[in-house]
């Protein structure tokens, strides 16, 4: 009964490489198809907004503004 063989690790990072290049091909596509068409842009970058503006406030609730009196 043998071991278990591992991958070597060129193999391992040509594979990564692989799918990392996938993957930012395909984030490239979604924003390329969502800048051409003003249907799809107005409504991210509304809900971009909305979303950075609630990250916001939820880190100010979390944290609070402390007076110098307090």
């Amino acid at each position: 009964m043998e071991g278990v063989k591992l991958a070597s690790l060129t193999n391992l990072i040509s594979g990564m490489k692989i799918a990392i290049a996938w993957i930012w091909t395909m984030f490239e596509r979604f924003c390329n198809e969502i800048a051409s068409n003003d249907l799809l842009l107005y409504p991210v970058i509304v809900f971009i907004v909305i979303a950075v503006i609630g990250m916001v406030i939820a880190i100010v609730r979390k944290f609070g503004l402390k007076s110098r009196r307090s």
